[in-house]
């Protein structure tokens, strides 16, 4: 069974495919995060004003803030890079704005 597209759907569907071809080739595989430093793929705790959160770090097309998973392109993921467990790091700012609790790995 052979379904024909119209010229706006044939369209669409090229653009999708040009979008995913240049994501292929230029997809890098990110090294396994530290388990001590905040990084691509890590599971972090932190406090900011005076709330505890959990967010997953993870890629663009990963991302749903709502639910915890943040780009790491995000200003929140931004700042939280680099630091562990204990480290003060500014935000939006705010000068030592997060404390960062623990750091782990995303689970899968």
């Amino acid at each position: 069974h052979v379904v024909e597209l119209g010229d706006g759907e044939a369209h669409d569907a090229k653009r999708d495919l040009r979008y995913w071809n240049t994501r292929l080739a230029t997809a890098q595989i990110a090294p396994p995060p530290s388990l001590d430093q905040v990084a691509f793929g890590s599971c972090v705790t932190f406090r900011l004003n005076g709330a505890v959160r959990v967010i997953n770090i993870v890629g663009n097309d990963e991302a749903e803030p709502t639910n915890g998973y943040v780009a790491f392109s995000d200003p929140l993921a931004r700042a939280l890079i680099g630091t562990v467990a204990g480290d003060l790091t500014d935000f939006a700012g705010k000068l030592d704005a997060i404390e960062i609790v623990e750091v782990g790995i995303c689970p899968k």
